[in-house]
């Protein structure tokens, strides 16, 4: 698994120069310094990837800047790229572990390279266009360390998935435009919400640990070129947080996490309520509607759904208790990641895609932590808060403003987007019949395809692995199953011929697939270092908890005076920590 770091030197004197530059051309004043101070601190958390990850890294790859040679005698295509002056000339090759470097202009889309860049959110758009990495990558700022052993499988595993970690006490409405200052991450991060609600439905979402992050390579990319590719490319186009233009920045990491939550819970409802339910997925005399896949008749398709969330006809309402799953029980857990490792991951799973949403049990204005779902759970720290029950009605689920739904499509788009509350019930509810394993009750027929047909011709084939609609507002998508998966369908015409079909249930597990996470917990700190005895105060309590992993180590000092203590203590507190030079050191 390979590791990306983002990093610039500060104190480059071609850095500097562009950073003026810069705020001249666009008369914008950098108001944090801290933001390319350095301490040394990027050597020291290669170093401790190499003691804390060898066993598990792949190479390791250094995202940094570069700027435009001077005008001379040379090419105009040069470009003076920075690298660490720690670094030796030759030979970037740790025994197993090899450190490549890229500039931004290498790996910036060409459209979004607009010169140097001073804003991380910039950086982090263009992670989608890497090439040469691993498909699973951790992805860390030059503060952030490893202080104890961990495993590919605290980030990834095949099975679960990327590894997600959440900041539980703090929510993240949606604002546009958001009132938060336009220099920190809480403006980011509102917009960010807000392009989520406007893609899967307008609620809180879950903060992100300030920490290490598990990325996934073909989901950044889906997002960055896909679905929001605009407002990806408007970031980039940015070299100074906050400045103005279309929208604000994105926050990269919060909307890859929070991405995969909502893609996973978007790709269940759609496996139910139009790959198993309606149109021909429910066979009736009058159900199939000449062949129209979209076609949702309440007394036929909506009966059915209802009884399939354990509703009888006579019934208004259904009550849904949390349901008991052994997705992420300890033993199961244990022989899937471990069975070939003497030491397994530090990690304890807390949550998986495969039991639902998370997001179903947020308050309005509060997220909360997932409730314990597996009697000999993984995770060993959950509170005794068990989930309230949950309620689907009839009239607020399955009819619209008191009239009958009548397409697919429509009812999908209401408990998917419209009434929230009632696609996290109904996912709840299909949780409890599936039983403790697995997502039976949420997947079409076997025996249910979708033949190609005249109406292809408004599709453009597609190789793409399967994957659900990618424009940026949910009220401009037609979600029914030809339009869903008609470019595949197209393709497959153009290989088996007219008249071939496509399985919808093999087509929708590969999109369950695609967008599987799971939620960890694992030993985390953010040390903010305010003032020479709070640095001394934090280096303290990093060096007594031995129940440590990721530790980000925050330069916020409030006084310039205090930098070079600040930096003593650092590197001792560094080399101590960190001893054994990488082999590519100077």
């Amino acid at each position: 698994m390979d590791i990306v770091w983002s990093w610039v030197n500060g104190s480059d004197p071609l850095h500097v120069a562009a950073l003026s530059e810069a705020e001249h051309a666009l008369s914008y004043a950098t108001s944090k310094p801290k933001l390319y101070r350095d301490h040394d601190e990027l050597r020291h958390s290669m170093r401790s990837a190499l003691a804390a990850f060898r066993n598990g890294a792949g190479n390791f790859h250094l995202l940094t800047s570069d700027t435009q040679a001077p005008s001379s005698e040379f090419s105009s295509q040069l470009r003076y790229g920075q690298i660490p002056q720690w670094l030796s000339a030759s030979d970037w090759n740790d025994h197993n572990v090899s450190l490549v470097i890229r500039h931004h202009s290498q790996f910036f889309s060409p459209q979004a390279y607009a010169g140097p860049t001073f804003n991380s959110f910039a950086i982090e758009s263009q992670l989608g266009h890497l090439c040469n990495v691993s498909e699973n990558f951790i992805y860390m700022n030059d503060d952030f360390f490893f202080v104890g052993p961990v495993y590919p499988e605290d980030f990834y595993t095949p099975l679960y998935g990327p590894v997600l970690r959440f900041q539980y006490d703090i929510a993240v409405s949606p604002h546009n435009p958001s009132k938060a200052s336009g220099d920190g991450e809480w403006r980011p991060l509102d917009y960010s919400s807000h392009l989520l609600s406007k893609r899967f439905g307008s609620r809180p979402r879950l903060y992100i640990v300030h920490a290490h992050k598990s990325i996934s390579l073909p989901i950044m990319h889906e997002m960055a070129a896909g679905m929001w590719a605009k407002e990806f490319e408007a970031t980039a186009h940015r070299p100074f947080r906050g400045m103005n233009g279309h929208g604000d920045d994105v926050h990269p990491g919060f909307l890859f996490n929070n991405y995969l939550i909502d893609r996973a819970r978007e790709a269940l409802l759609w496996s139910w309520v139009i790959g198993r339910i309606g149109g021909s997925g429910t066979p009736s005399d009058n159900a199939g509607g000449d062949g129209n896949e979209d076609l949702w008749i309440p007394g036929v398709h909506g009966r059915r759904a209802w009884g399939e969330l354990g509703g009888n006809l006579d019934d208004t309402r259904i009550r849904v208790q949390q349901p008991i799953r052994e997705t992420l029980d300890q033993d199961r857990v244990e022989g899937a990641v471990q069975s070939s490792r003497e030491n397994g991951m530090q990690s304890q799973y807390k949550f998986s895609s495969q039991d639902g949403c998370p997001l179903q049990y947020t308050t309005p204005n509060l997220p909360g932590s997932p409730p314990r779902l597996a009697t000999n759970p993984h995770f060993k720290g959950y509170s005794a808060r068990a989930a309230p029950e949950c309620e689907i009605t009839w009239s607020e689920c399955f009819e619209k403003a008191g009239k009958p739904i009548r397409s697919a499509s429509s009812m999908f788009v209401h408990v998917a987007f419209e009434k929230f509350r009632c696609g996290d019930c109904i996912i709840r509810a299909l949780l409890n019949v599936s039983g403790p394993l697995g997502i039976s009750e949420f997947l079409p027929s076997p025996d249910r395809t979708v033949s190609v047909s005249h109406s292809l011709a408004d599709y453009v084939p597609t190789t793409a692995p399967p994957h659900l609609p990618l424009a940026s507002d949910y009220k401009d998508i037609n979600f029914s199953l030809d339009s869903v998966m008609g470019p595949w369908l197209a393709e497959v015409s153009i290989r088996r011929g007219r008249g071939a079909a496509v399985n919808v249930r093999e087509w929708t597990m590969m999109v369950i697939q695609r967008y599987r996470y799971v939620v960890g917990e694992l030993g985390t700190r953010f040390a903010s270092i305010t003032t020479v005895g709070s640095a001394r105060s934090q280096l303290k309590s990093l060096k007594d908890n031995a129940d440590l992993r990721l530790v980000c180590i925050n330069d916020d000092l409030e006084s310039p005076s205090s930098v070079v203590e600040v930096n003593d203590i650092l590197h001792r507190f560094f080399e101590e920590k960190w001893p054994l030079p990488a082999v590519w050191e100077a």
